[in-house]
């Protein structure tokens, strides 16, 4: 089976009252609330992969830990099977975002539990729930 994949992460962040914020973008072309990442090229490692959309549809420059990588797959209509793998960033102090007008319809900072209801879906849901329990173990800001 073919597959397509497609890398990006978790990207959190602290408001002033020091409560972690999730990055969420929503998708223009299928209108959907989800995680910046995009297709791996030819010759990309998987993080340089996840560095470089984030940096395209946010305009943030960020690190990417791989220490967390959540890998989900799910069947595409033309038969290939899409294989996404996130890991998790951390960026200071809320910074601004500038959205990749070509891709993304809009960005939002949100708290664990609006970012949970937001994302559109559940396997999507299950990433941020790992995520968030891998930053509460690791007593991660």
């Amino acid at each position: 089976m073919k597959q397509e994949v497609a890398t990006g992460a978790v990207i959190y962040s602290e408001d002033r009252q020091g409560t972690r914020q999730y990055l969420l973008v929503k998708s223009k072309d299928r209108n959907f609330w989800g995680f910046a990442k995009g297709h791996v090229e030819a010759g990309e490692s998987y993080e340089a992969a996840a560095i470089r959309e984030i940096k395209e549809e946010t305009g943030l420059d960020v690190q990417v830990n791989t220490d967390f990588a959540e890998k989900i797959t799910y069947p595409l209509a033309n038969g290939a099977e899409k294989v996404s793998i996130f890991y998790i960033s951390h960026v200071a102090q809320l910074p601004k975002t500038h959205k990749q007008l070509s891709e993304i319809s809009d960005i939002q900072w949100l708290s664990y539990e609006l970012a949970y209801q937001t994302l559109t879906y559940d396997n999507l849901k299950a990433v941020l729930a790992k995520a968030e329990a891998y930053l509460n173990q690791t007593n991660h800001n």
